[in-house]
């Protein structure tokens, strides 16, 4: 393989894998972010009596419950947001036939949570996370063409 095509090769990886850094730095960091909005949003939810039907053995002991908020019907398993996970809060394991209060989002009463918050400090580090993701990946690509442009700047110069 000759030289020049090798470098170029190992530069698209790198650029590849630089990019794919920041995108899932600013991704990752949207959806903490929304996450995040969401929980601190769901404390002033209005909440909703709910009935526990089942519980979801295969996934993680999760629960089926149905609510219902102004005269319609939902279901959902969902028992806190992302960054509710990282807080210390008293376990709940209701039985099947159980009642549990449910906190519904007003503007999507389809979403819902059993307990609603989230954990500033989860917020913060997964925050920092996102942030390290991006400057190391835009750092990483600005690294990866200035090494080329000087590699082909003195590429041109022993040819001349």
């Amino acid at each position: 393989m000759p030289p020049e095509l090798k470098t170029k090769s190992d530069l698209s990886i790198v650029l590849i894998f630089f990019t794919a850094m920041a995108v899932l730095g600013v991704a990752g960091g949207g959806f903490v972010v929304h996450d995040y909005a969401r929980a601190r949003a769901s404390l002033a939810w209005p909440a909703a009596e709910g009935i526990v039907l089942s519980r979801l053995d295969g996934d993680g002991g999760a629960l089926r419950y149905v609510y219902s908020h102004d005269g319609r019907s939902y279901e959902s398993t969902r028992r806190r947001n992302f960054v509710g996970w990282f807080m210390t809060a008293p376990r709940l394991e209701p039985r099947p036939g159980e009642a549990v209060t449910v906190y519904v989002n007003p503007a999507d009463p389809a979403y819902s949570v059993i307990s609603p918050g989230g954990s500033g400090a989860a917020f913060v580090v997964f925050s920092l996370l996102a942030g390290g993701a991006v400057f190391f990946g835009v750092g990483g690509v600005v690294w990866a063409l200035s090494r080329a442009s000087a590699r082909e700047l003195a590429f041109a110069e022993s040819a001349a």
